[in-house]
């Protein structure tokens, strides 16, 4: 976090941008709403970040990466500049409470355990599609031997 802090200095000294934002701004979520942090969240991150916060693939190579354990300064900062494809969510279109929300679903999301073994959704897209497409073949495969059985 120092470290951060330092570099975010030097990068501020160059030019005008957002603020670093205090420890009220990101830690402020305890009385957020969670409900609605459940929905900003997928109305706005679950399709690069996935509905579980899992991250994932996005199109020209780039990568949405997991929310777990990341620190809420982080998420914070990285809502109002929007790094990489991620798009900018100042003040405007996203009011700080609803910044919090959204945190403090993220931060649940963390808390709550998982009820079955490694859940499908929560590994990522990547994994629902693979087991998609080999449920798909073991089918395909199933029908094409007994097709072959039934023309003996």
């Amino acid at each position: 976090v120092e470290q951060t802090a330092a570099l975010a200095a030097y990068v501020a000294s160059l030019g005008p941008g957002p603020a670093i934002p205090a420890e009220e701004d990101y830690l402020g979520y305890s009385e957020a709403d969670l409900l609605r942090g459940n929905k900003l969240f997928q109305s706005n991150c679950a399709s690069c970040h996935n509905f579980a916060g899992s991250g994932g693939g996005l199109t020209d190579g780039k990568f949405a990466p997991p929310l777990a354990g990341v620190d809420e300064q982080i998420i914070w900062e990285a809502m109002i500049t929007g790094p990489q494809s991620m798009p900018v969510f100042g003040d405007g279109s996203l009011p700080p409470e609803d910044k919090q929300a959204i945190i403090k679903f993220i931060k649940t999301l963390e808390e709550t355990p998982n009820a079955g073994g490694a859940g499908i959704g929560r590994l990522g897209p990547v994994t629902e599609g693979l087991y998609g497409w080999i449920l798909g073949m073991g089918a395909l495969l199933a029908a094409s031997v007994w097709i072959g059985v039934k023309a003996r």
